[in-house]
């Protein structure tokens, strides 16, 4: 049950969303203002708005952020390690909450919609360090990418995996479902990337340095069903560099790909060396039915 705080405003006119940003210190102002327009903040037992001008003598009711979560961590999780976690993150799901002060404030992430650090904090796994920065994160997905994570237990791992990630000695495996079909093979793709004005994201001879290889495992009626192996770590690096290439991801509304129910782009694998034993890891996401579905849904012969 959500915890609720009742408090009496004291002195001169001041408007609602600053004064229970003031009593809610851990909250930004805007997620302040979200809870004030779901109703989970009222003024004399009824609903107003963040700029509510209070006046002294004026009851306000504060319901809390409840930590908890409508997706079980348990149903994602494959592997569960001393040191870290391994999941599969949904399409649709966000990794973290847009806003940063969750970083700093971590009870925020259960005041914005369900992300996958609410999930892992509303239940950690056994052995979890909840003094581990970014609730244990060490690299992120896309909201419409679904596939394998991998999530720190303690702080120590963390930093070591976070090392391994900035040496490359993480190696990642993709599936993506590409618009048109691509002639070659195999290749590789090294085009720098970089926001550009109007803040997208694309293919820049003055970004910073992206490569991306590539493997064409099936062509058929307009369409690529393809592997890719990303070198670095650019934001968005496979959905620019296969919109460079001529062939966008299907369901890629920003890149100008086909339209489809998600972006048809899958973290398929990931291997890394464990940073304290040494020993080679090697994690497996399976391709889920939507991207099956699509890819059946665009090759069917007419």
């Amino acid at each position: 049950m959500a915890e609720k705080r009742t408090v009496i405003f004291q002195g001169y006119s001041r408007r609602l969303d600053v004064f229970v940003s003031d009593e809610l210190e851990t909250l930004s102002r805007s997620l302040v203002q979200k809870l004030i327009k779901d109703g989970k903040v009222t003024v004399n037992g009824k609903k107003v708005k963040p700029s509510w001008p209070l006046t002294e003598g004026e009851t306000v009711e504060i319901e809390l952020p409840e930590a908890g979560s409508k997706t079980k961590l348990s149903d994602l999780i494959i592997h569960d390690d001393k040191d870290f976690f391994v999941l599969i993150k949904p399409a649709g799901m966000l990794v973290h909450p847009q806003s940063p002060v969750w970083e700093e404030h971590p009870e925020a992430v259960f005041s914005a919609e369900e992300t996958l650090v609410s999930v892992i904090l509303a239940n950690p796994p056994k052995g979890f360090d909840l003094s581990t920065a970014r609730a244990g994160l060490v690299h992120r997905l896309d909201r419409e990418t679904s596939g394998v994570m991998v999530v720190a237990k303690n702080p120590e791992f963390q930093a070591e995996m976070v090392s391994l990630f900035s040496n490359r000695e993480v190696h990642k495996t993709y599936h993506s479902i590409a618009c048109g079909e691509v002639p070659d093979e195999e290749g590789i793709i090294d085009v720098p990337i970089g926001r550009v004005a109007g803040g997208k994201i694309k293919a820049s001879d003055v970004g910073r340095e992206a490569v991306t290889g590539y493997k064409v495992l099936e062509r058929k009626n307009g369409f690529t069903y393809i592997e890719l192996y990303p070198k670095t770590g650019r934001t968005n690096q496979l959905r620019v560099h296969l919109s460079w290439l001529g062939y966008p991801v299907l369901g890629d509304w920003l890149y100008k790909g086909a339209t489809a129910d998600r972006l048809m782009l899958h973290a398929r694998r990931i291997a890394f060396k464990h940073p304290f034993t040494g020993k080679k890891l090697n994690f497996e996401a399976p391709v889920p039915p939507d991207f099956e579905a699509a890819w059946k849904r665009v090759t069917k012969e007419k």
